[in-house]
């Protein structure tokens, strides 16, 4: 299934990416700050962005909500985890247990 691209009211550009019938991502275009939106089209869409407006596609867009996790444009919350905790990868260890004693 393909994408389909289009410009918001503002003139930025974005991408719809069907996840489902019940739920369509907006992903930027690259140029366009903004995050990821995600909404619920409408019924008589189906799964096919194509069957829209342009003018359609903009209204489903206003009414998204931003996909928790991504930082967006500047000035916007950081990318959280929405349970609160904090991943930090493992530490790398040495093919040949050289830095064993550092662990200790």
């Amino acid at each position: 299934m393909s994408h389909r691209r289009f410009a918001d009211r503002d003139g930025t550009r974005w991408e719809v990416r069907v996840s489902s019938k019940h739920e369509w991502r907006f992903e930027p275009v690259p140029g366009n700050p903004r995050a990821p939106r995600r909404a619920r089209p409408p019924l008589y869409a189906g799964d096919d962005p194509f069957e829209l407006s342009e003018r359609e596609l903009q209204t489903i867009l206003g009414t998204g909500t931003r996909v928790a996790g991504h930082a967006g444009r500047a000035g916007d919350a950081p990318g959280v985890s929405p349970f609160g905790d904090i991943r930090r990868p493992p530490k790398k260890k040495s093919p040949f247990l050289d830095d064993l004693a550092e662990d200790d």
